[in-house]
């Protein structure tokens, strides 16, 4: 019932994969009780009965107009907020989210809390004082259910979970009722996600007031207890010798007692002789290991912006002061200082109260960037920016989330999810290396692009955003010669450093050299000679191979058989650390085998090159370099990426190999050689994005050299493809070529940025029924019109992942005849319709990709 005393509906977005359409656009609906009124407001997360389950869902809306639906509308059961978790403009984005990309609504809430957290079941209960159980006894019988809940919250001093409280009292309803007791002060909720960020804080050790350096009585107390209590007397020497070192920063007790080798007995007795004080204070918080700042030899504290910098930055600060919305395209060639124009732009919005994000293909491959950011903002306190990515634990996640949501944090960096992070008056959004494909989410649903979705957030919001590259996308590219963003150009490294000289090695010439075949093919005789130079000079040398692993295949020689992946339709590749054979897919490992399992023979090679070895002809080569592997086998543990990059920057080794890792983020000045040992890696691959993703990695790697007008930087790229546009191109450092010839086979083939294409997967154990299921789906509709072509149904190149099957079903949506893709969207939804009730089984699993990165 509503004020007037009519009903009032919810309409409530649940996280699950409904029609793709209507769960996209609406949700589900359900009456709001008469006593959850006051609590169920838009942006709440609410419980609602879904089938024999109970769910938890958002609800987006409310109405008093009875919806036209012929089943009974149930209630909502419970409401879990106190106030609402998401704004109007938030859920109007991820409305925005749900329908382009064809999920559910509340699938994208989902994805917009932070992963992996439960707040309804972390959350505890107290009673808020010993009178709150006195007025238990007084309560009516009307109010005997609050009466048994305070009862059992006041058997547990501690707190309690809400959980548990459920189970106890056998009831699912019960968040309404504790919010209300919050209301009146009988109980106290503590909120691991709640909006009052609190800081943790650690009790230290002092000297009290009337004691102090250098005094008579001082030295007179600890002769002493010298004499008398020696442990005692080993406490406060320690507190003494911590306050001459470093008076500013007090020892934790804990650390206190193991140095001095004392007891908390001795401890506190020096507390009663007021000896000592004990002082609570805010522990000086550190950036999680990935994000740790790595050192570099740069002062960019008082740099002076360059006359095409500090043109960008009039052009950025103009819109903001508009208030109206616009994206901006930053191309700037490696090293040109983009950082540089988007630290400014933050200063400016954090100055004027605005909130800032600035999303990272990878936090853990940019920490460079948090440190700059630190040092020219002049930030001191720790939780002044937020940090978001998967690899930080539930604690850091909840700390960072609710800052932000607080308003105490106003500048986010993260990764890919962190493009739903809740900054308060969000006005500028920075998406750094906009090109990288890592921004798509393609292992689950909502499968979104977060550099797409972070431009609509910015459109939302009236703010600006800036896609920043120095080898723009192909549709960030088109979108800005089209007008729809405006192009800022940077074309001038800074600190009068030039881009490096490259040089391409044609790997078939060098095989028929003469002494050729006395070296590995991995290394050719003109970058090893390279190399030579620059261990010599004390230089740093950046190496890309972009495979992991030793060997990335084993064939039988007699037979040809390839050991391949029993999960997957890949090779599987050698890892000589723990000799075994391992998927890069799916994870499988087996022990190297010695014989063939075809033909039994024991004729058996290793061919590919991997990092692992590279690494290994690197330490023939050159027995007396230092090197250091970055790839995932050397990342996986947290923290590592940090450990390597802080050694290499110390100067603690002299070569630095790795796979496309080290293509991006790195500002090492003392780096004057790139090495790339197969720029064909990426070329093989079907895909019609190959070219595009080998010019921007050999265009990112070889901007790590000569990053200083001192150090001057050299690029030897090894190929079998001497010819090819992508490494001719990249060579000569000319972007607006690779983009012209590029754009006009895209134009031909009508491939993005002319088309959208959507790919549905179908996936499952038995591959006859995997491909009766696709071959059936696309019956449902003509194979083309004037909006789309179909490609398909058919196996991928890789049609076995994971041990499923799978079968794909492509889709070609021209952007001239459907600009808004409205039009592909009704002929999918309405094929999924018809599918599901006529085709449709629980052995084969359906999904929808809009924008899908790669078919493989």
């Amino acid at each position: 019932m509503n004020e007037r005393g009519g009903t009032l509906y919810a309409t409530v977005a649940v996280a699950l994969p409904f029609k793709y359409h209507t769960g996209g656009s609406d949700g589900l609906t359900y009456l709001i009780p008469e006593d959850l009124l006051k609590q169920a407001q838009v942006g709440t997360r609410v419980l609602v009965p879904l089938g024999k389950q109970i769910k938890t869902g958002v609800l987006v809306a409310r109405s008093e107009i009875a919806p036209q639906i012929k089943a009974k509308i149930l209630p909502i059961k419970d409401v879990l907020d106190t106030q609402p978790i998401f704004d109007e403009k938030f859920l109007e984005w991820t409305k925005w989210i749900a329908m382009y990309y064809m999920s559910s609504w509340g699938e994208v809430l989902a994805a917009a809390l932070p992963e992996g957290l439960k707040p309804e079941t972390r959350s505890r209960v107290f009673l808020a004082s010993p009178a709150a159980e006195s007025f238990v006894e007084g309560m009516s019988e009307r109010a005997r259910k609050r009466a048994e809940l305070l009862m059992e919250i006041a058997k547990y001093t501690k707190g309690v979970s809400i959980g548990f409280l459920q189970k106890a009292l056998k009831v699912q309803s019960l968040y309404a009722t504790l919010h209300g007791l919050e209301e009146h002060g009988l109980v106290r909720i503590e909120r691991p996600l709640g909006k009052q960020w609190k800081p943790k804080t650690e009790k230290v050790a002092k000297l009290p007031p009337d004691l102090y350096l250098g005094s008579d009585r001082l030295t007179d107390i600890l002769k002493d207890l010298e004499k008398h209590a020696p442990r005692q007397a080993n406490i406060l020497l320690g507190v003494i010798q911590q306050m001459q070192v470093s008076p500013d920063e007090p020892l934790a007790v804990p650390l206190l007692l193991k140095k001095a080798g004392a007891s908390i007995a001795a401890f506190n007795s020096l507390k009663e002789k007021d000896l000592i004080r004990v002082v609570e204070q805010r522990v000086k918080e550190e950036l999680p290991d990935d994000v740790r700042q790595v050192p570099s030899a740069q002062d960019i504290s008082n740099l002076t912006l360059s006359s095409e910098q500090q043109h960008a930055v009039r052009e950025l600060t103009t819109q903001l002061n508009l208030g109206e919305a616009k994206t901006f395209l930053l191309h700037g060639v490696t090293g040109s200082g983009k950082t540089e124009v988007y630290t400014a732009l933050t200063q400016k919005v954090v100055a004027e109260g605005g909130g800032v994000l600035i999303l990272v293909p990878e936090i853990a491959l940019t920490p460079q960037l948090i440190a700059r950011f630190r040092q020219r903002l002049s930030i001191e306190r720790e939780d002044a920016i937020a940090v978001l990515h998967s690899r930080m634990t539930m604690g850091e996640r909840t700390a960072a989330w609710a800052s932000l949501a607080s308003g105490r944090t106003r500048i986010a960096i993260g990764a890919r999810s962190a493009v739903f992070a809740p900054i308060q008056h969000l006005r500028l959004i920075i998406v750094d290396e906009e090109h990288e494909g890592t921004y798509k989410q393609f292992d689950k649903t909502p499968r979104y692009n977060a550099r797409d979705i972070a431009v609509a957030r910015a459109a939302f919001l009236k703010g600006v955003c800036i896609l920043g590259s120095a080898t723009p996308s192909m549709e960030s590219y088109y979108n800005a010669m089209e007008g729809k963003y405006a192009l800022l150009e940077l074309k001038q490294r800074v600190m009068d450093a030039k881009l490096p000289s490259i040089e391409i090695l044609d790997v078939r010439s060098a095989i028929k050299r003469e002494g050729a075949k006395r070296m590995r093919v991995s290394i050719t005789l003109q970058l090893q000679k390279a190399i030579d130079e620059r261990l010599a000079r004390k230089e740093g040398i950046v190496l890309l191979h972009n495979r992991r692993g030793f060997s990335t295949y084993m064939e039988c020689i007699d037979c040809g058989t390839i050991e391949m992946c029993p999960n997957c339709s890949v090779t599987m590749t050698f890892h000589q650390a723990k000799q075994q054979m391992r998927c890069h897919y799916c994870g499988h490992t087996a022990r190297m085998r010695t014989t063939c399992a075809a033909c039994g023979s024991a004729n058996m090679l290793l061919g590919g090159l991997g990092t692992q070895r590279v690494e290994e002809d690197l330490a023939t080569m050159f027995p007396g370099a230092k090197v250091l592997r970055m790839d995932l086998d050397t990342t996986s543990k947290k923290g590592s990426f940090t450990k390597i990059l802080t050694a290499f920057a110390k100067g603690e080794a002299d070569i630095l190999l790795g796979t496309q890792m080290v293509a991006k983020g790195l500002d090492f000045p003392r780096v004057t050689l790139v090495g790339v040992i197969s720029a064909d890696t990426g070329l093989s691959l079907p895909d019609f994005r190959s070219s595009e993703r080998t010019f921007q990695l050999l265009s990112q790697v070889s901007g790590r050299a000569g990053r200083t007008e001192a150090l001057p930087g050299e690029v030897l790229i090894q190929t079998m493809q001497p010819g090819h546009p992508s490494i001719v191109l990249a060579a000569k450092h000319d972007f607006v070529e690779f983009y012209t010839r590029e754009i006009e086979d895209r134009k031909i083939l009508l491939y993005p940025p002319f088309s959208r294409l959507v790919l549905i997967e179908f996936r499952g154990l038995q591959e006859a029924l995997v491909e009766k299921q696709a071959e059936a789906f696309a019956s449902l509709f003509p194979s083309k019109a004037s909006f789309y072509e179909r490609i398909g149904p058919a196996a991928p190149s890789i049609p076995k992942l994971r041990s499923e099957y799978r079968w794909h079903v492509l889709l070609k949506n021209y952007k001239k005849s459907d600009p808004n893709g409205e039009k592909i969207r009704r002929l999918i939804t309405g094929a999924i319709d018809q599918y599901q009730a006529r085709f449709a089984t629980p052995h084969v699993k359906l999904t929808v990709d809009v924008d899908v990165q790669g078919v493989l």
